[in-house]
């Protein structure tokens, strides 16, 4: 059965269109791909394959710089393979889609009208498909990969199409300067809670252990940790007093071991320097002065050997109170409010404990413990931003009242709180468990339906 040459026509018209359409396709996906990858790829990765020699990272880099012009050659290609894809759609395809719904029995101008409906139709569906939607995800996934697989493109197309980018790049910072808006983006600061964000969903894809998620997480909340929060209250704190008797200094050091003790002449506000325990014991234990003596020299003695003690204003964070503990080289530090008393005492260890808060450790009794789905029982001197974290509680307007969970309460009952006690907020109810003194040792908090 031989072919018309009419039909044959049609036949290679259409070949050539579907040709035309690929190789648009083609083009297009490299548009999409560098496109996505070209916002989407991060600078510090890149920088590091840089920094290790990969010619390609440099390339990309050095385009980056150069953003407005990438932006607008990759839309000047765009649109000219979307004006393509319709001369192709009109001029290619539709003349043989149609001659075959007329071979069919169609009206000659219903043939025509199917025929260009058909072709807009294939040819939108096939460029939404392979050179939107699928490089466009695929280019989400692995966008520092595809990027210096991909960089090539755009620096050779703004190469070819220099002259033109030139042009729309003035025209378009000239009607940007007329409408009062940016020519460049302002890079925006990187907030706390992005931060957060970036390492929840690296814990969540494997790249981080939970182990390092914690302690990453407890690093940034040293600056929304009061040091009063980490701290010895006053009524703990065990110190040498040069009035003492021998006996009761000796007792101290035997009971309460430390390697310092604040030094202190009639009182625990009368703080005159700091004393390690090795010196005591050479004073006060290996070389016991007879009573007939009386605790003149001993006194003397430990007067003679004190260091000068750090002491920090309870304003300050945990981040500010290791700050200063590096710049004096101190290991611990007396806490010392507005009117000049000592309230506590914090030492390195407590702020590596607070960087250690929420890892499992076999030593430590953790401070908030988990009961069910439904309630927690939570140490009174838990910190408020970490039972605000851990009970994904929503932050208290007037959280800078207060330091701890049992601060928090008592704020809201507005007196000393007793057992047996509760107040409810923000969907929970802290319901006091024990009480030791003007203290609260335990709550037990448990979420409300």
């Amino acid at each position: 059965m031989s072919v018309s040459p009419s039909s044959q026509h049609q036949i290679v018209l259409l070949l050539l269109g579907f040709a035309a359409t690929v190789a648009l396709i083609g083009v297009s996906v490299l548009i999409s791909l560098s496109e996505i990858s070209f916002a989407a790829a991060r600078d510090v990765r890149l920088r590091s394959r840089a920094e290790a020699g990969d010619p390609r990272a440099v390339a990309f880099l050095k385009l980056r710089r150069n953003s407005g012009q990438v932006i607008t050659v990759l839309q000047i290609c765009l649109n000219a393979v979307g004006v393509l894809g319709g001369i192709i759609s009109e001029s290619m395809l539709s003349d043989p889609i149609a001659a075959g719904f007329l071979a069919m029995g169609t009206g000659p101008a219903l043939a025509s009208k199917l025929g260009s409906a058909c072709s807009f139709i294939l040819i939108t569906g096939l460029f939404v498909l392979f050179a939107d939607l699928l490089p466009k995800r695929i280019a989400m996934n692995a966008p520092d990969r595809i990027a210096l697989k991909v960089g090539w493109f755009p620096a050779v197309a703004l190469k070819i199409l220099y002259p033109a980018v030139l042009v729309f790049s003035k025209i378009s910072d000239w009607l940007l300067k007329l409408l009062k808006i940016p020519a460049a983006a302002t890079v925006e600061p990187v907030t706390p809670e992005d931060l957060r964000a970036i390492l929840a969903a690296g814990t969540a894809s494997g790249v981080l252990l939970e182990e390092e998620h914690q302690m990453i997480q407890n690093v940034l909340g040293l600056q929304d940790r009061a040091v009063t929060s980490a701290m010895t209250p006053r009524d703990e704190i065990v110190f040498l007093d040069v009035q003492e008797s021998p006996e009761s200094q000796r007792d101290k050091v035997r009971v309460r071991p430390y390697s310092r003790y604040p030094l202190c002449d009639g009182g625990l506000d009368k703080v005159i320097g700091s004393i390690r325990a090795e010196d005591v014991l050479v004073a006060v234990v290996d070389e016991p002065q007879p009573k007939s003596t009386g605790l003149a020299p001993i006194a003397s003695q430990i007067f003679r050997m004190r260091r000068d003690v750090l002491s920090l204003p309870d304003t300050l964070n945990l981040w500010e109170t290791l700050a200063q503990f590096e710049a004096h080289s101190a290991g611990f530090a007396l806490i010392v409010n507005e009117y000049g008393l000592v309230v506590g005492l914090i030492t390195y260890k407590d702020i590596m404990g607070a960087l250690m808060d929420g890892l499992v450790s076999p030593f430590e009794e953790q401070a908030i413990v988990r009961r069910d789905d439904k309630s927690w029982l939570i140490d009174g001197a838990a910190p408020i931003g970490d039972v605000i974290r851990e009970l994904d509680i929503p932050m208290f307007d007037d959280a800078q009242n207060f330091d701890t969970v049992g601060g928090f309460v008592m704020n809201r009952l507005r007196r000393m709180a007793r057992k047996a006690d509760s107040v409810q907020s923000s969907g929970f109810r802290f319901e006091v468990v024990d009480v030791e003194g003007f203290r609260i040792n335990q709550l037990l908090v448990t979420r409300l339906n």
